[in-house]
C-alpha cells in the first residue's frame, strides 16, 4: 500500500482580519475529513494555518483531498479590505516513504508533499496555468506523479464550475447518501438531482475519484 502525505495551507490566510475564527472553521473541516476518511495519521494544524495528515492508499488521500476542497464552503470570513470571502485550501500530496518520531518526519513523501503543496501556489500565479488550481502531486514515481497530477488539475477546475447546490449534492455522493435525500435536503425533485449530478460534473468527480481509489486495490493484490 502506498504511503502518502498530505499537507494543506489556506490560500492567502493573511487577508482575513479573523484569525481565531479562522483557525477554528479550519479545525472543524479537518474534523469533519478525519470523520470520513481513515488516516494513518489524522489531519491535525501545524504551525498557524499549515496542517498534514498521512494515509496508506492513494485513494483515501484523494478521497481526503477532495472532501477538504468541500469542507470550507461555509466558511466565509471578513478581509483587510472588508469583504466577505470564502476561505479555500491549497494542498499538495507527496507518495514515496514517510515516518516520523515526535516533531522529526523523515522520507521522501514528506518532501514531496511539501514540494507539490509550493507547485499549488506558484503554479496557479502564472498565466499559462488554470487560477483554479489549488491542488498537485510529487512522487518517487514520475508516472504515477503525472497521472494523479493531471486527476488534481482537472478536479480543481471542475470544482470551480461547480455552484453551491452542485457541491452539495457532490458531498451527498460522497458520503452514501440517496438521491432523494440529496434532493429533500435541497428542496428540489430527485430526477432533477439526477440531472444536476449527472450533467454538471458531481457525478464525473465522484467516478474519477473511484477510479483512482481502484490503484489501491491493485497494489494490495
Amino acid at each position: 500500500m502506498m504511503t502518502v502525505v498530505l499537507i494543506g495551507d489556506v490560500v492567502t490566510s493573511r487577508r482575513f482580519t479573523d484569525e481565531p475564527g479562522l483557525l477554528d472553521g479550519l479545525r472543524t473541516a479537518l474534523e469533519r475529513v478525519n470523520g470520513a476518511v481513515e488516516a494513518r495519521d489524522p489531519l491535525a494544524l501545524h504551525v498557524r494555518d499549515e496542517f498534514f495528515g498521512v494515509y496508506e492508499g492513494l485513494g483515501r488521500a484523494a478521497s481526503a483531498v477532495l472532501r477538504l476542497r468541500l469542507a470550507t464552503d461555509e466558511l466565509v470570513l471578513s478581509t483587510a479590505d472588508r469583504i466577505d470571502e470564502p476561505v479555500e485550501l491549497r494542498l499538495g500530496l507527496g507518495v514515496g516513504t514517510a515516518s516520523a518520531a515526535g516533531d522529526h518526519r523523515t522520507g521522501t513523501a514528506w518532501r514531496h508533499a511539501a514540494s507539490a503543496r509550493e507547485a499549488a501556489q506558484t503554479l496557479a500565479a502564472r498565466r499559462a496555468w488554470p487560477g483554479s488550481l489549488r491542488s498537485t502531486c510529487r512522487a518517487d514515481d514520475t508516472s504515477l506523479q503525472a497521472t494523479v497530477s493531471a486527476y488534481l488539475l482537472l478536479q480543481d477546475q471542475l470544482l470551480a464550475c461547480l455552484d453551491a447546490r452542485d457541491r452539495r449534492a457532490l458531498i451527498g455522493l460522497l458520503d452514501g447518501e440517496r438521491q432523494v435525500d440529496i434532493a429533500g435536503a435541497l428542496g428540489v425533485t430527485q430526477p432533477a438531482i439526477a440531472r444536476r449530478l449527472r450533467d454538471r460534473g458531481a457525478l464525473a468527480l465522484y467516478r474519477a475519484l473511484e477510479t483512482l481509489a481502484a490503484i489501491d486495490d491493485e497494489v494490495a493484490d
